[in-house]
């Protein structure tokens, strides 16, 4: 790709000041991003959307429209912007391509800021280290709740020092009381005979039947279905899998992943034996099991080998409210500490060999519960030798909860059942990444350990592309980190060494 031509502002007020008359400004928000970070930029785009009262932000895939000249387009936004957000991972960092041009194209318009102001904000996305060019800016950071409030307050200062103002909420005006009229003299009828309040029926299991045999069908639209599963959460969604056990244990539907085999990731192969995975990615009920037990969330035995400052990990709330709802803004971390409390709550429970032949699982005794590791993953997801692209097959539109359903935010599990992987686990595209046990950018290794390197998550969420939504698709990020399109399931196997 060419390099942007730039053309000098010396001649013209800052670009970024510019606005249509009468119209109150904003303050405009340019995200330089490399391609490879799309899934969190995305994220990222939204949260600033939210904001959009007194805030612009500006995405490539957003803004441009096919057939328009990319290049043009892209360097008058970064022209009009108050401000430029560097996004930046250790991969991007290091990463030569069309990202660096962008940054280039940044820096020059900088040395043309007024006396006391500033248009760039290096965001890291992840741990890395800001390149020395733009190190004179103090960095902000997106990968932890913390971080994302200050990037706000500060950008509520660049506008400020801009002249943006930030409206205040709308206060609501009391209506204008009327002179009372004076009445009229009707003759009234007899009362009528009282009749007791008569009650709502309650939602019978043939409304949940109904409701459930309308998401097998095709041609229900995505905006149905997030309204089914919202239904099906208030009434109660009896669904095996998606809930409690009477005991209070998590009630997994566990699905045989049969026969194993070999595939490659990076370059390197991989054997897989048969194992069990969960139907559904791990609930907000089934989670809020852990966080309320006893011998739970806060017993410091799951979270060992761990940094000591997630021993335990302090837990955001639920982003998607709703029993049947995925379990969102989940850490890698977090979701190891169930797996582990699970082990122990289903010590002694036994599961067929899921090769169809030999031993049982015994659970604690030669079988474990915990993350899938990726090509475990991959291969339930792609249906084994088959090798499907997509869980399902081909891409299909309505088959996935990704950013082509237009919802923006996650459904109730289990909502496209006709995106069902071969072995029949649901929502393995789109909804909510999925962590995976081993590292990012060494595969096999698959330990717990207290080096915070990154960690993989499979799936793609609501945020991304149908391309994210692949079952080879791998993507990664701290595992401290507990975005809300960040969640998790479960797999049965043969156990290891403790993970």
């Amino acid at each position: 790709m060419g390099i942007i031509k730039l053309q000098s502002p010396t001649d013209k007020p800052y670009a970024g000041a510019q606005t249509m008359p009468n119209v109150p400004p904003k303050l405009k928000v340019f995200l330089c991003h490399s391609s490879g970070d799309k899934p969190i930029v995305r994220e990222l785009y939204q949260r600033l959307k939210a904001e959009s009262h007194w805030l612009e932000p500006w995405l490539d895939e957003e803004e441009l429209y096919p057939g328009q000249p990319w290049q043009y387009a892209i360097e008058k936004a970064l022209e009009e912007s108050h401000i430029i957000l560097v996004c930046l991972t250790p991969e991007s960092v290091a990463k030569i391509g069309y990202v660096q041009a962008e940054i280039e194209t940044a820096l020059y318009y900088a040395k043309y800021m007024p006396e006391g102001l500033s248009n760039i904000i290096p965001l890291k996305l992840a741990e890395c280290e800001i390149p020395r060019r733009l190190s004179k800016w103090q960095a902000a950071r997106f990968y932890d709740e913390r971080g994302r409030e200050m990037l706000l307050k500060g950008l509520r200062l660049h506008a400020k020092n801009f002249g943006i103002v930030i409206p205040e909420p709308p206060v609501a005006t009391p209506p204008v009381e009327k002179p009372p009229v004076p009445p009229v003299a009707v003759p009234q009828p007899a009362p009528p005979v009282a009749k007791a309040a008569e009650p709502k029926p309650a939602p019978s299991e043939n409304d949940a039947e109904r409701l459930l045999d309308e998401i097998g069908d095709l041609t229900t639209t995505h905006q149905r279905r997030m309204e089914i599963g919202d239904r099906l959460s208030e009434i109660g969604d009896t669904r095996r899998g998606v809930g409690l056990r009477p005991d209070g244990i998590p009630d997994i539907e566990w699905l045989a992943v049969a026969p194993g085999g070999k595939l490659e990731i990076e370059k390197q192969n991989f054997e897989v034996q048969p194992f069990y995975i969960a139907q559904y990615q791990i609930t907000f009920a089934q989670y809020e099991a852990f966080v309320k037990a006893a011998d739970g969330y806060n017993n410091r035995e799951w979270w060992q080998g761990f940094p000591r400052e997630y021993q335990p990990q302090t837990l955001s709330e639920q982003r998607q409210k709703g029993l049947n709802m995925p379990r969102d803004n989940m850490s890698w971390y977090q979701t190891v500490a169930f797996g582990r409390w699970l082990t122990q709550c289903m010590q002694g429970w036994q599961l067929p060999n899921p090769g169809g032949s030999g031993s049982p699982l015994i659970i604690g005794e030669n079988a474990e519960v915990r993350l899938p590791t990726e090509w475990e993953w991959q291969w339930a997801a792609q249906g084994g030798s088959q090798q499907r692209k997509y869980p399902w097959g081909a891409w299909q539109k309505g088959y996935a909860n990704t950013d082509e359903a237009g919802l923006g935010r996650t459904t109730a599990v289990g909502m496209y059942p006709q995106g069902a992987a071969a072995c029949g686990a649901m929502d393995m595209g789109g909804n909510v990444w999925e962590w995976c046990q081993n590292k990012y950018e060494k595969p096999k290794e698959v330990a717990v350990d207290a080096s915070g390197k990154y960690r993989v998550l499979r799936g793609g969420s609501f945020l991304v592309s149908q391309a994210n939504a692949s079952c080879v698709y791998r993507y990664f990020n701290l595992p401290r980190n507990d975005l809300n399109f960040f969640g998790f399931r479960l797999v049965v196997c043969v156990a290891n060494a403790p993970l």
